[in-house]
């Protein structure tokens, strides 16, 4: 599970950048070449007025915030927000109203209470309504993002930066400076458009990092190509949507195309390990041994042993830090009042690769302190330190676009760097490891697997509960993620509790208007925690058409059923600590006071469209099967029908995990490492 952004249950769509960017500025007076046009930038001030505090922070700067924060988003995609305000301008013209602008304050807070949060609730809206739904959401978020992301507000909350929380230890300003780099080859420094290398590996995260580690141990040069920046921790800041911007580009607006999902992703050197919470489970028994009934042909023994070298390799310990926030002990104390800390259930904290964390709460935004031993922090510079930066280097900002192949052999990829000039990478071994999305979508633009490529994708689904405590609990002061829960094999699910920093909270708020400002100005007693149901009814990746990947994909009945389930026993974990009130994230505000009442939540969620889910773990597309017909890898992660070509990912998986992927990516590339430095 993951929290920001993290969060897989993410009701957000996170757009950054840096708030020093946007100076309040009202909008005729708007700098030449902002990012929202006149009438998205009216419509989105219009809004702020209603949903935010404008005494507080004046619509006008919100807008204006969010201006300066989108033109320097570098995500593609990021015209979505344009058609959204946009959109909600003119919206009101279809009940024969004037333009969202021009309605009075009262008559827009009405619409907005009637038209969105209504309509949309009790389904009254059949046509287009994912869209007007995500036109609405994706309006609001705008407004949180620009409002919450101004200092100004901050203490409105009682959020306080790490820097400034009284038991932040000076010593830490030094830290970042002496961490290890990774030495990266800039696109000044390449002449021609030809680059050669024994192997080249595409993507620099969880697999790919681990599978370049090992081929350069045994002596293989290799060239590994990131789509994303490369940034040092020395060069993070505590700025959210600054580092969101950086750190998570296309991966934070990756919605399914029914615009019911969100799928968040990193995308930097180090790849999804840079901003998720280093949470690492091993690969279910009952996993595995599905995995091997449908042909994916993994030696059970020689994977324990992989799974062991990934522990060593990134340090994987518990507890990973002494600050755990203090909302994870309201969990642990309810679930042990419902006795599931006793087997058959299990209840703990979390292993993570994280060593002497300070506990910021940055897990999702990039650590500054290198207390995560990512892939940009230990894996990637380790790499190069022992075996040489000839023998591994990273080229980041550049994107695999095409794999030239023949006679049963691939032969280069083809990409695109930054500066817009186009890279052919020959090599004599290719292993795609971008991530599921990624490299299936690659894998697609180059006539591979053409009839198996991209089906089969399943996430960790997950939607969380908030919870409201009678005492301060500031819960962003600490690891998000620091407890779990795992009920008897064969439930379907997982629990982690989570927080996060105030603007990421604020995006997965439940509640709109008064609601979701009265949850805002209680956030220090607040605490939160998400269930993970690993997706049995799969999706499929097509070509968008607007460019890129389309992750077309429905959450399935039997899912939702598990996860309001879960749900419902994870409320109750919380009242019976203690809780105020519990709210998912329903569509419709909801709140529980006592248990009896939980029942209710099977009639609030009539279908998907009322919870917001998403999934910061996507899986599947490329499948392990020693029957062509049935997958793309066989069980040597070569691809069926080539010699050198290779992917090892989490793509590769053949079911979802339902626990965190991180590690069993880790140890599958650990798995496939040794066939992949005897290919020639």
């Amino acid at each position: 599970m993951r929290s920001v952004a993290g969060a897989p249950y993410s009701r957000a769509i996170r757009i950054p950048a840096p708030i020093e960017a946007a100076p309040a500025r009202p909008p005729d007076q708007r700098r030449p070449g902002g990012f929202l046009p006149r009438l998205a930038f009216k419509a989105l001030a219009a809004l702020a007025e209603v949903v935010v505090d404008p005494e507080r922070l004046p619509p006008d700067k919100v807008a204006a915030n969010v201006d300066g924060y989108m033109g320097t988003f570098r995500a593609q995609r990021k015209w979505v927000v344009k058609v959204a305000l946009i959109g909600l301008w003119f919206y009101p013209l279809r009940f024969f109203k004037a333009p969202f602008p021009k309605l009075g304050l009262a008559a827009r807070r009405e619409f907005v209470k009637e038209r969105f949060v209504d309509d949309m609730a009790s389904g009254r809206i059949h046509f287009v309504r994912r869209l007007i739904q995500a036109m609405f959401r994706l309006s609001s978020q705008m407004a949180y993002l620009g409002y919450y992301g101004d200092p100004e507000t901050f203490d409105s909350v009682g959020y306080k930066p790490f820097r400034k929380r009284d038991r932040y230890p000076k010593e830490l300003d030094s830290v970042p400076a002496t961490l290890p780099w990774v030495k990266t080859v800039s696109p000044g420094e390449i002449d021609g458009d030809t680059m050669t290398a024994d192997a080249v590996v595409v993507g620099s995260g969880a697999a790919g990092a681990i599978v370049a580690y090992r081929l350069a141990e045994r002596g293989r040069s290799v060239l590994v190509l990131e789509r994303g920046l490369h940034l040092h921790p020395s060069q993070f800041s505590d700025n959210e949507v600054q580092q969101i911007s950086n750190l998570y580009a296309d991966g934070a607006l990756q919605l399914t195309r029914d615009f019911s999902f969100q799928v968040l992703q990193g995308m930097c050197v180090g790849g999804s390990t840079v901003v998720n919470n280093a949470v690492c489970f091993d690969l279910p028994d009952e996993v595995l041994e599905d995995w091997n009934g449908r042909g994916a042909g993994l030696d059970p023994p020689r994977l324990a042993e992989a799974f062991l070298a990934a522990r060593k390799l990134v340090q994987v310990q518990r507890p990973p830090s002494k600050h755990l926030q203090r909302g994870a002990e309201k969990f642990m104390e309810g679930a042990k009042k419902l006795g599931l800390t006793q087997p058959p259930h299990e209840a703990d904290v979390v292993e993570a690769n994280i060593a002497d964390c300070p506990g910021s709460g940055y897990c999702n935004i990039g650590c500054p302190y290198g207390t995560k031993l990512s892939m940009l922090d230990k894996v990637l510079p380790d790499g190069q330190r022992l075996f040489g930066v000839e023998k591994l280097r990273v080229l980041p900002e550049c994107r695999a676009e095409r794999i030239e192949t023949k006679n049963g052999r691939a032969e280069a990829v083809v990409a695109r760097l930054g500066d817009g000039r186009k890279l052919r990478v020959e090599a004599k071994t290719v292993v795609v490891s971008a991530g599921a999305i990624a490299s299936s979508w690659l894998l697609m633009q180059s006539k591979i697997a053409r009839s198996t490529a991209g089906r089969g994708v399943c996430f960790n689904m997950g939607s969380p509960i908030t919870a409201e405590f009678g005492e301060e609990l500031n819960s962003f002061d600490g690891v998000q993620i620091s407890h779990y829960y795992r009920p008897p094999a064969g439930s379907g699910y997982v629990m982690e509790t989570w927080f996060n920093p105030v603007v990421s909270q604020a995006l997965n708020m439940p509640g709109w208007l008064e609601d979701h400002r009265r949850n805002m100005s209680r956030f220090p007693y607040l605490t939160a925690a998400g269930v993970l149901v690993g997706t049995t009814k799969t999706g499929r990746i097509r070509n968008a058409l607007t460019g890129g990947a389309d992750i077309d994909f429905t959450v399935g009945e039997k899912d939702v059923k598990t996860l309001v389930g879960a749900l419902k026993l994870l409320s109750r974990i919380y009242l019976e600590a203690g809780a105020k009130r519990v709210m998912p994230s329903t569509f419709q505000f909801h709140e529980f006071t006592k248990e009896s009442d939980l029942s209710k939540l099977d009639d609030y969620i009539k279908n998907p469209g009322y919870l917001s889910i998403g999934s910061g773990h996507p899986q599947g597309g490329n499948a392990l099967s020693g029957d062509p017909g049935k997958g793309v890898v066989d069980p040597t992660f070569r691809v069926h029908g080539f010699e050198n070509l290779f992917v090892c990912d989490a793509s590769v998986f053949p079911t979802a995990t339902t626990v965190n992927p991180q590690l069993t990516v880790m140890a599958l590339a650990e798995y496939a490492a040794p066939g992949m430095a005897a290919a020639r």
